[in-house]
């Protein structure tokens, strides 16, 4: 199974959300392949600073990651595409024609859409941290029924 967690850049929520993820199905010993991408990011950015930060006071390392621009080739590849915000599935519906496959994260979890933390201090990366994080064992239950 491949998830691919959308967000606007790619260096802030999709990112946490990736990284979190495979640190979930790690521990969980699950196969389930995972990566994230950005509707308007710039290609190779480094996660950001204050991501960065938030998930390596949890004991993730995400220094290897770097930002990639969701293709139609994701659209193929991705068994579910869960979006970090309404906006973001709205795009890639209308520019990709993707079907249902794609998915909020709110309607994946009901924990609410993951509001961009970009700009603001370590404080609002850490709740945006903490809200994917509550959110990926229902994600990991609903695929995995």
């Amino acid at each position: 199974m491949k998830i691919i967690f959308v967000c606007t850049g790619n260096t802030c929520r999709s990112p946490m959300a990736e990284y979190l993820m495979r640190d979930y199905c790690k521990k969980k010993n699950l196969a389930i392949d995972v990566e994230s991408r950005g509707l308007a990011c710039s290609n190779g950015k480094a996660i950001s600073d204050n991501s960065y930060t938030a998930l390596q006071q949890i004991g993730i390392d995400a220094s290897g990651h770097r930002s990639q621009s969701f293709t139609l080739r994701d659209l193929f590849e991705a068994d579910i595409i869960i979006t970090m915000t309404q906006s973001h599935k709205d795009a890639i519906l209308y520019h990709f024609k993707a079907g249902d496959k794609v998915k909020t994260f709110d309607e994946m979890t009901g924990v609410g859409h993951i509001v961009d933390p970009y700009g603001f201090g370590l404080d609002e990366y850490l709740k945006c941290r903490e809200q994917i994080e509550r959110g990926i064992p229902i994600i990991v239950q609903k695929l995995t029924k």
